[in-house]
């Protein structure tokens, strides 16, 4: 296995244009994706209330993993991506089938990521074919990526920023119709547990969610 010294200094050339204010903003808004816009109706179809929980399961995931994934950012500082870390650790082996892998998983991604906005835009402009939509996107993504990193940073930035504003504006909405709405307020206990029961396709439904939650994560 070859020393981190040696595989940090081999990836120390990678030029760095983007700002911490847009890496913040790329994190959270790759966290926030289709998988919880669209694919939170998919989770709670199969674990009904329960879904609250397999959110919360995906969360405690997620959390950490990104805890481990800190204490050897810190341990071994490097510009390169955490495949440094699989290489060092468990050999070039490792190192290459983490970063490929999480290069294809990236790709299929954004696959989906497309076709869900061609589905969007399908409920605003139902006269225009989706395929139409899907081409647009798609290459608008790849002129903004071949432009510049910068490009792709303020354009990251921005679309982050969108996120987690309609997320804000969800979450206001929600507390606006409980409180307001006598009637959806007093139903909001008996409709947990009324309608099949907290988990209406038991546990095996709130682990599909899990599933779901971590797309969205």
């Amino acid at each position: 296995m070859d020393s981190f010294e040696k595989i940090q200094s081999r990836e120390a050339g990678l030029h760095k244009k983007l700002t911490a204010k847009q890496m913040a903003m790329i994190a959270i808004g790759g966290a926030i994706g289709t998988g919880l816009f669209m694919g939170s109706k998919f989770a709670i179809s199969f674990a009904g209330p329960g879904v609250i929980l397999s959110y919360a399961i995906g969360g405690l995931i997620a959390f950490a993993l990104m805890a481990c994934l800190a204490e050897m950012t810190v341990q071994h500082p490097t510009s390169g991506s955490f495949g440094a870390y699989a290489e060092h650790y468990m050999g070039p082996l490792a190192g290459f089938l983490v970063r490929y892998s999480y290069w294809a998983c990236i790709v299929l991604a954004v696959g989906t990521e497309i076709t869900a906005v061609a589905d969007y835009m399908k409920m605003w402009f139902p006269h225009v074919a989706s395929w139409i939509w899907i081409v647009f996107f798609s290459g608008t993504l790849l002129a903004v990526n071949a432009y510049s990193v910068k490009a792709f940073g303020l354009v990251e930035y921005w679309f982050s920023t969108i996120k987690i504003f309609a997320i804000v504006v969800f979450i206001l909405l929600a507390i606006s119709i409980l409180t307001q709405s006598h009637n959806v307020g007093h139903q909001l206990a008996t409709n947990l547990i009324g309608q099949g029961g907290f988990m209406p396709n038991g546990v095996k439904g709130v682990w599909i969610g899990v599933i779901i939650s971590i797309l969205a994560i």
